[in-house]
């Protein structure tokens, strides 16, 4: 089970001694970002880069790019976040001092450990404890020894975590929402290590105490683990409290997807197989979502910028230490600075044409995916066609056969009857209702069975006007195929809108399109 690291330094960096100009946008930018509005965030924090970056301001360059980043972490476009806390990291290396590196390294490793590359992130979690504990900052090798813990637990090294987490709760007692990380870090440290006991006991002190947004997520997996726990147990009901009260608007998608997942498997194992089906339907649509919000490709072009950017200060550390060898080593460093040259040369020309293909392959995605659209649209458009003839055709059958019955001397005679009876076989109104329907699921597979169990109020009439808006006819041609005057199809839109719990007609057409 992956767990929230800790994230804290962007906003206790920025509380930092500013140029009071860039102090107050930042601080702004961040409150933004813990709202959630990251398009604001992410304006105000452009504007304070070009600031610092025409006035050389290092430290708000630095503090603007690290925010810059977190909030693409929040929207889990780690490919992006990577990109800034890259440049954050120069910055760091060429003007300030390691207080700002370690921030960054622990950053990084957050990126890497979401992505489950669970050896990078303890490489880069141990670098930032390393420069903590030359500088012997207590609070923040207290931080940084929660994630190593989290990432080793991650990894299966169990007792190697064990051993940092105990490290760091003693220099957390003074930090109490850091202390709280780190006390839940435990509890799933124990859990991971089949000792359930001291795991619910952890876990029952704690939960109590998280009671902000802050803690959400750990709230969250600390329920899911209690759950689990009493499903071990054979408590069924206590499982399902806890997984019920673990449900919150305010999870993340990974959180969501595992209590999802746990419910589903919950209700397989009480053969309740119909709900567990349909749990396990939301979550493959919730890992649809995450995947669609992942850079993997741009993630892993910045890694490699970034191993190669650690290369060079390597390079130029060993270059330092021996410089009194220099002379001796010039022929010997050239060759190896010329097969460096000709490695990046080869990777460049082998990324550029990776990336060319990629491009490429994009392309031709999109271009099946207009097809396939296209190719809707006409069967929608020629089903639509199709109902209004059929419609027409009846309206006409029905006005002759009235017609017919009105004039008594034709409609006495019995062959004027039995043509009467034909005409009528030859409406055929709630059948035509029948072969919409099933043409129109034929044609767009899946809409209906979702729109049904998404609003399980629709009747069928209901689910027949909806199928013909999300064809996009016109009310016109609506109130044509189903008889009934434009008033009074308009009068149906608002009744079936409020029916589905939205505010407005005009937000009908876009609700369907996105089913």
């Amino acid at each position: 089970m992956k767990s929230l690291l800790i994230f804290l330094f962007l906003i206790i960096n920025a509380q930092e001694e500013t140029r009071p100009e860039c102090d107050i946008l930042i601080q702004q930018a961040i409150e933004a970002m813990h709202q959630n509005k990251h398009a604001k965030s992410l304006e105000i924090l452009t504007k304070v880069q070009k600031i610092a970056q025409e006035k050389g301001w290092h430290k708000e360059l630095f503090l603007t790019l690290n925010n810059i980043g977190a909030n693409y972490y929040k929207l889990s476009d780690y490919g992006e976040a990577l990109e800034n806390y890259l440049l954050a990291y120069d910055i760091a290396l060429s003007y300030l001092d390691t207080t700002q590196e370690m921030v960054v390294l622990n950053n990084i490793g957050i990126l890497f450990y979401q992505e489950n590359n669970l050896a990078e992130a303890e490489k880069y979690f141990l670098k930032a404890y390393t420069l903590a504990h030359k500088n012997t900052d207590s609070f923040k090798m207290g931080l940084y020894a929660v994630n190593l813990g989290l990432a080793l637990s991650s990894a299966g090294r169990l007792e190697d975590a064990r051993a940092y987490l105990q490290k760091a709760l003693p220099l957390l007692q003074n930090h109490q929402n850091v202390l709280l990380q780190g006390r839940y870090a435990l509890a799933e440290n124990y859990y991971l290590s089949d000792e359930h006991k001291n795991a619910k006991e952890e876990l029952l002190r704690l939960i109590p105490e998280l009671t902000t947004l802050e803690f959400i997520e750990q709230k969250a997996s600390g329920l899911l683990l209690l759950s689990k726990i009493a499903l071990s147990e054979a408590n069924i009901k206590k499982a399902e409290e806890f997984a019920a009260l673990a449900q919150s608007p305010h999870n993340s998608l990974d959180t969501q997807i595992n209590i999802f997942q746990h419910l589903s498997n919950l209700n397989y194992r009480e053969k309740k197989y119909e709900l567990a089906s349909k749990y396990k339907d939301t979550v493959i649509i919730l890992k649809d979502s995450l995947y669609h919000l992942k850079s993997s490709s741009q993630f892993e072009a910045n890694r490699v910028k970034f191993a190669m950017r650690n290369y060079e200060i390597e390079m130029i550390e060993k270059t330092k230490n021996y410089e009194a060898e220099r002379k001796m080593l010039y022929a010997s460093f050239s060759a190896i600075v010329f097969i460096i040259l000709v490695i990046v040369w080869t990777w460049r020309n082998a990324h550029i044409r990776d990336k060319q293909k990629k491009i490429i392959a994009e392309r031709n995605q999109k271009i099946k995916m207009l097809e396939l659209e296209s190719e809707l649209e006409a069967k929608n458009r020629t089903l639509a066609v199709k109902a209004l003839n059929m419609s027409n055709r009846n309206e006409v059958l029905q006005e002759v056969v009235q017609n017919i019955k009105e004039q008594v001397d034709l409609s006495n005679k019995p062959e004027v009857r039995k043509y009467v009876a034909i005409l009528n076989k030859q409406i055929k109104k709630d059948k035509t209702k029948d072969d919409f329907l099933i043409h129109f699921e034929e044609t767009n597979h899946g809409f209906l069975s979702s729109l049904r169990e998404k609003h399980q109020n629709l009747n069928v009439n209901d689910i027949r006007f909806l199928s013909y808006l999300y064809m996009n006819l016109s009310i016109k041609e609506i109130s044509s195929l189903l008889n009934i005057t434009p008033d009074a199809c308009r009068k149906r839109k608002e009744r079936i809108a409020k029916k589905m719990g939205l505010q407005e007609t005009a937000e009908l057409f876009p609700y369907l399109s996105h089913i």
